[in-house]
């Protein structure tokens, strides 16, 4: 069942996140970490649970789309830069590199990683196309969609994650940490975000007329 298959992922996933960072770390009290893994399972679950019970298909296309898709290649990267992320933040805690984020900072970044998610959350509701894969899905009647975040930015799924990314290594206490999410997700989501943009304009009806409409893809005002 794909539903328990993924909650079980998520829980393994923050398993693993917590033990990294804290077997690094050499710790086991930092209460930010805690605080972060518990947010971000949380997240997690409630974002998995709402998209299963609004639209059952669209989990099932998250987790075994029907094509490949363009830029396949982007999810392994993605996936090292994260555990990237824990190893620095983790290393950081134990040689104190960057580990100077005040309390505030540290809030602050778990607030930003929960309207990060919020704003993915939301995008998946409102989008039943938000496949994991950047293709065409005809069989599934593929629409534009303008409604929601999409009347603000294009591509708004990308934008919550891009501020979840960046907002992690306030809430890790790791200014180190950022770095890789800068200088590798960064780019790869800009990438992703035009091959998916183009491929929409090129090929499903009614994207173009859209687009015109919401001029920005990422960052309102900006991109």
């Amino acid at each position: 069942m794909v539903l328990l298959r993924t909650l079980v992922a998520f829980i393994i996933f923050g398993a693993i996140a917590a033990g990294l960072i804290c077997v690094l770390a050499g710790r086991w009290d930092l209460w930010n970490v805690w605080a972060y893994i518990g947010t971000v399972l949380v997240l997690l679950f409630f974002n998995t649970l709402a998209v299963y019970r609004k639209n059952p298909d669209l989990l099932k296309e998250r987790d075994k789309p029907a094509e490949r898709g363009r830029a396949g290649w982007t999810g392994l990267p993605s996936l090292v830069v994260v555990i990237l992320q824990w190893i620095i933040a983790g290393l950081d805690q134990r040689f104190h590199w960057s580990d100077v984020i005040p309390l505030a900072g540290v809030v602050a970044g778990l607030a930003i990683c929960a309207v990060g998610w919020g704003l993915i959350t939301w995008a998946m509701l409102v989008n039943p196309f938000y496949s994991s894969a950047i293709r065409i899905q005809a069989e599934r009647g593929q629409q534009a969609i303008s409604a929601g975040p999409y009347a603000i930015v294009r591509h708004p799924g990308y934008a919550g994650f891009l501020l979840f990314y960046v907002a992690s290594g306030l809430a890790l206490n790791s200014l180190l940490s950022i770095i890789p999410m800068v200088v590798i997700a960064l780019p790869i989501f800009v990438y992703r975000t035009l091959v998916e943009d183009q491929m929409l304009r090129d090929e499903l009806a009614g994207y173009a007329d859209y687009a015109a409409k919401v001029r920005y893809r990422l960052i309102p005002g900006i991109w």
